[in-house]
């Protein structure tokens, strides 16, 4: 029996799918998820939002659901941020949760992928992994939305650039060298709102360079937090959050 797109992104959220460099691995869900009363998988605007992006993104359900109320509770006069937006599903997802911010993306959109790969850290990616992706798609994507979009790797495609005050950030870069440089960046030169939150992909899902990354930047940042969220992201909780009386 095929299954409507709804019905397959549903599907997915119940079963913990890694694919890495063509290695699928499934662990089963124990306790599969009681959808009873939670009031996100009955909004209309969110369920509307995954059917529109379920071919341009690989975040799950769960995933797409963290983003869309944790940016909510962000800042609404700062812009939204996704760095490493691929297909720029994730980015339309924000875009669709808050559609009066503004929408920027930063991505390399280049064969490599990726600028630099640690062997011993990023083993679970390869150069060229990600390079499906296209800047000409994604600005078409998010066409007559309030967007930046920015080619290059971050942070070192800004440097130099007067951005906007930003409120939320999904960072989606994957390996050790690209989430260590953009979080040190956003965490101590770009413009944050007091009511920032950063919500990081791949925690605690075999990407070992990423938790070093959360790591180090916790012992080099004082009063950064971080949280793990299911299924495989970090809640980035900058230090103004709760030092500037922040409600």
């Amino acid at each position: 029996m095929k299954l409507t797109q709804w019905g397959q992104l549903l599907f997915h959220s119940f079963g913990y799918h890694v694919e890495r460099v063509g290695i699928s691995q499934k662990f089963p869900i124990i306790k599969p998820m009681d959808k009873n009363g939670v009031e996100i998988l009955a909004d209309k605007e969110f369920r509307d939002s995954c059917k529109a992006v379920i071919h341009r993104t690989l975040l799950d359900t769960p995933r797409l659901a963290n983003l869309w109320m944790l940016c909510r509770m962000t800042d609404a006069e700062g812009a939204m941020v996704e760095i490493g937006s691929y297909k720029g599903g994730g980015a339309l997802h924000l875009s669709n949760c808050c559609p009066k911010r503004k929408i920027m993306v930063f991505d390399p959109f280049d064969r490599a992928s990726f600028e630099h790969i640690s062997p011993s850290m990023d083993n679970i990616f390869r150069k060229g992994q990600f390079s499906d992706s296209s800047e000409d798609d994604v600005a078409r994507l998010l066409q007559g939305r309030n967007k930046f979009i920015c080619r290059g790797y971050f942070p070192s495609s800004v440097r130099g650039t007067s951005l906007p005050t930003i409120s939320f950030v999904h960072l989606d870069v994957d390996v050790y060298a690209a989430t260590k440089d953009s979080l040190t960046y956003l965490l101590t030169e770009a413009k944050l709102a007091a009511r920032t939150l950063i919500v990081l992909d791949d925690y605690n899902r075999g990407a070992a360079g990423v938790n070093t990354a959360v790591e180090e930047i916790l012992c080099e940042i004082k009063g950064t937090l971080a949280f793990p969220l299911f299924p495989g992201q970090a809640l980035i909780i900058p230090k103004s959050w709760y030092s500037s009386n922040v409600i």
